[in-house]
C-alpha cells in the first residue's frame, strides 16, 4: 500500500554563497511525482535556524540530506540529533547509526565480532598505535572519521606513513587509520528498507577504466570519484560475470553490516574483492549516501526495476512506516524471490 500524500520538508546543508546542490532537485522533482508536496530546507551553521525552518516547514516528514554542517562533515550526526530532540519525523539513518558509521574504527570492531570480512588495520592516535593483526605495506591511510575520501593516501613505507599520519592529525584534528590494500575489483551494494526486511540491490562495479596507469594503484580517491568523466576513464557499471556465490557472500555481508550499525532506509556498502583469493572484504559502510540520479544506489536499483523516483519514494515509504504516518507494510517490489538473509554472528 503505498503511502498517502505528505508534505515533506527537504533538509540540507549549503553554504554561504555556494550554489545549491543538484541533489536536492533531483529528489523534490521525485517526490511531486509520487503526489507529495515539497518544501525545500537550507541550513547552514545555525542551530536554532535549524530548529526555527524545520519548525515553520510543518511538515510531516523531512527527507534528511544534511551531510554536514558548520563546513564540519562530523556533525551530520548532531543535525539529526536535534531532529530527534524536536521529535520531527525524518528519512534515513538516525543518531545511533551514524555515530557507528561515522567511526570507521568502530565499524571495522563491529564487523569484525560479526564474522565480516575487513582489510587489518591499525589506528594511530598521535602519541601512540594499536594493530589489529599483521599489516604488510602498501597501507591505505585516512582520517578515522573521515567522508567522501579526504585525507585518503596509499603509503609504501614507514616514512610515508609517519607523514601521512601527522598530516591527518594537523588537517583533520583526527586519528589515523591504516588498512591493508585489498587488491582486487571495487563493488558497491545498495540496501533499502529496515533491519527486519532489508533489501540487498544488485551490486555495482567502479571501473577504473581503459587509461588508467598499470603501474598506479587502484584507489577510488576523491580524484577518481569527483573527476569528470572522460572517455576511458574510471566509470560505473553493471558486473555481469560474479557468480552466485559471490554474490550471495556479499549480500549477507551487506545485511549483516546494515543491521550492526543500526542503518535504515538505504545505505551503501563498499567492497573490495580480492584478486588473490575473490574473499570479499567491506571498506566502508555509508549511511544516507550521496542520492543523485547517476548514483550507485539509484544505479542498483535501476538494475532491480526501481526508477530513481520509485527509489525516492521505497525510502519515504519506510521512514513513515516508521514513524507511523499512514503506511502498511508492503512486500518488496521487483525483487527475485529468495529465501531472507540471516545475520551472522
Amino acid at each position: 500500500m503505498p503511502v498517502k500524500s505528505l508534505r515533506i520538508a527537504i533538509l540540507h546543508y549549503q553554504a554561504k554563497d555556494d550554489p545549491p546542490d543538484p541533489v536536492v532537485k533531483q529528489v523534490a522533482a521525485a517526490l511531486r511525482a509520487a503526489g507529495h508536496g515539497t518544501t525545500e530546507v537550507c541550513v547552514d551553521e545555525s542551530v536554532s535556524d535549524l530548529v526555527r525552518k524545520v519548525t515553520s516547514a510543518r511538515a510531516d516528514l523531512v527527507f534528511n540530506l544534511c551531510e554536514t554542517f558548520a563546513e564540519d562533515y562530523r556533525l551530520e550526526v548532531n543535525v539529526a540529533a536535534v531532529l530527534e530532540l524536536a521529535r520531527v519525523p525524518f528519512t534515513g539513518a538516525g543518531t545511533a547509526g551514524l555515530l557507528l558509521a561515522q567511526d570507521k574504527v568502530l565499524t571495522k570492531q563491529l564487523l569484525q565480532f560479526h564474522g565480516v570480512l575487513t582489510p587489518r588495520f591499525a589506528t594511530f592516535d598521535g602519541t601512540s598505535f594499536q594493530a589489529n593483526g599483521d599489516l604488510s605495506f602498501p597501507l591505505v591511510v585516512k582520517p578515522a572519521r573521515s567522508d567522501a575520501s579526504m585525507g585518503l593516501g596509499v603509503e609504501k613505507d614507514m616514512e610515508g606513513l609517519a607523514r601521512r599520519v601527522k598530516k591527518i592529525r594537523q588537517e583533520f584534528d583526527d586519528e589515523a587509520l591504516a588498512e591493508e590494500f585489498i587488491e582486487g575489483r571495487e563493488l558497491y551494494v545498495g540496501v533499502l528498507g529496515d533491519a527486519t526486511n532489508p533489501e540487498v540491490l544488485p551490486v555495482v562495479e567502479l571501473d577504473f577504466g581503459s587509461r588508467w596507469n598499470r603501474k598506479r594503484m587502484k584507489i577510488a580517491n576523491r580524484e577518481v570519484k569527483f573527476g569528470p568523466e572522460t572517455p576511458g576513464s574510471p566509470h560505473l557499471m553493471m558486473p555481469t560475470d560474479l557468480s552466485d556465490e559471490l554474490r550471495g557472500r556479499m549480500e549477507r555481508a551487506a545485511i549483516t553490516a546494515f543491521r550492526a550499525l543500526k542503518l535504515r532506509d538505504y545505505a551503501r556498502i563498499d567492497f573490495r574483492v580480492s584478486s588473490r583469493t575473490n574473499d570479499p572484504y567491506i571498506l566502508e559502510v555509508n549511511p544516507n549516501p550521496y542520492l543523485e540520479t547517476q548514483c550507485e544506489v539509484a544505479m542498483g536499483a535501476k538494475e532491480r526495476g526501481l526508477s530513481y523516483e520509485a527509489l525516492v519514494q521505497r525510502i519515504v515509504e519506510t521512514a513513515a512506516r516508521r514513524h507511523g504516518l499512514g503506511v502498511a507494510p508492503r512486500a518488496t517490489a521487483g525483487a527475485p524471490a529468495r529465501e531472507p538473509v540471516p545475520a551472522t554472528h
